[in-house]
């Protein structure tokens, strides 16, 4: 066993086993979701026949408060609100495009490239080899096969098909063919092949998925108030901070931070390219990148005070190392639990929220737990219960041998003491 690893294992076990038996249950009692839906397109499958689902599975939920992350369209927000608003009334959701700004930025502690005033394949030699990645994605694997209407079938089959076409501007000299790239991948879960190439060779702020829209909605049975939006830097996605606090019936108030932080992607087919990662191309540089968006998060919740109780939840992209779990992003996740308190009881034992027995997840080797709850400003003992949700497969798909689970994420949930 490596060292980092036997250090991640003794550290996951502290976190874990180190809290007093939760205090008896005297005060207001707060139940809290979050799923990452995973409506992101062709990069999971059976999109259509599980966006009929989630509305419904969510309106059942017998939450407070619901965080949800990976809802990038307006059109799938917009089906989700109408099927949970008689449950969930107040609903926190904010458009976004690719002219929307920054409005605070992260600090990765190294310089930061300015931001490109060109767009991303304008050169002549990169827009020729776009044109030789998109031929081979319109032949391959296309909804309609040599058409430039056509959009791509699935990111597996892009990536075995095509990886050494898309590939040569991965290893091209041009100084913008790693931005290039980026343009490319993050466009393949829904443009068609035209939208992708006029994008990529002419608009400087192309380069987010889902024409730069985040996947970010809060969903409340309580009203909400101070609701604050944190556009921050994110390569290939949109990444925001969205916070709102909640009136229980008891007066109590409760700020919610409801994110999604950029992945570690660790693939020859998944290279860093963005400006946050000092420099690096590979999984360091995505590490890098997303360590600076935690070290923000943080300091938005500390600068709320002291004073009112806030939970911290969705996809973190990042898990301990323990039984039962592998490391993801384990730098992250160590640094959130030594500003936040993790929202589980004493013994918990950690178990996978992204894991390969679920169905959508067929190439996935490694189960690891990236969805969390954490809390500021309550003592661990005000966690009542945590657990996971969405387990079981519940939407028939024809095409599929069996039913599947509304989004390759499980959720998860905490209640909550609130004295």
């Amino acid at each position: 066993m490596k060292p980092s690893k036997r250090l991640a294992l003794v550290a996951a076990a502290t976190l874990l086993g180190c809290s007093d038996e939760p205090a008896p249950s005297t005060g207001t009692t707060l139940t809290i979701d979050s799923l990452n839906v995973g409506l992101a397109g062709a990069f999971i499958p059976f999109e259509a026949e599980r966006r009929a689902a989630i509305g419904p599975a969510v309106a059942a939920l017998p939450s407070d408060v619901v965080c949800l992350q990976e809802v990038w369209r307006e059109e799938d927000k917009d089906i989700i609100e109408a099927a949970v608003r008689a449950r969930f009334p107040h609903i926190v959701r904010t458009r976004h495009d690719l002219t929307t700004p920054v409005t605070t930025d992260i600090d990765p502690m190294c310089d930061v490239p300015p931001v490109p005033t060109t767009a991303p394949c304008a050169a002549p030699a990169l827009r020729t080899a776009l044109d030789e990645g998109l031929r081979c994605l319109s032949t391959n694997c296309s909804t309609m096969p040599g058409s430039d209407m056509g959009q791509t079938t699935s990111t597996s089959c892009a990536t075995s098909m095509c990886i050494g076409q898309v590939g040569a501007l991965i290893t091209s000299p041009e100084p913008d063919a790693l931005r290039c790239y980026g343009c490319l991948a993050s466009a393949l879960p829904t443009e068609t092949f035209g939208a992708m190439r006029t994008a990529c060779q002419t608009n400087p702020n192309a380069g987010l998925a889902f024409g730069g829209r985040n996947g970010i909605m809060i969903l409340s049975k309580h009203p909400l108030s101070d609701v604050q939006t944190l556009v921050i830097p994110g390569t290939w996605n949109r990444r925001v901070i969205t916070r709102a606090t909640a009136t229980l019936p008891t007066a109590r108030r409760v700020t919610v931070y409801c994110n999604h932080l950029t992945p570690q992607f660790d693939s020859t087919a998944f290279p860093y390219t963005g400006r946050h990662g000092c420099g690096r191309v590979g999984r360091e540089g995505w590490a890098t990148e997303q360590l600076a968006q935690a070290r923000r998060l943080v300091q938005w919740v500390n600068e709320g005070g002291a004073q009112t109780p806030a939970v911290v939840l969705g996809d973190f992209n990042s898990s301990p190392a323990s039984t039962g779990v592998d490391a993801e992003a384990v730098e992250t996740y160590d640094y959130l639990r030594t500003q936040l308190t993790p929202a589980v009881p004493q013994g918990y034992q950690p178990t996978c929220t992204y894991c390969p027995a679920n169905a959508l997840n067929e190439m996935r080797t490694a189960p690891v737990w990236i969805d969390h709850i954490f809390i500021k400003n309550l003592a661990a003992t005000t966690v009542r219960s945590f657990e996971r949700t969405f387990v079981e497969p519940s939407v028939t798909v024809p095409s599929a041998p069996g039913r599947v689970n509304v989004s390759d994420h499980y959720g998860v949930r905490a209640v909550i003491t609130l004295p």
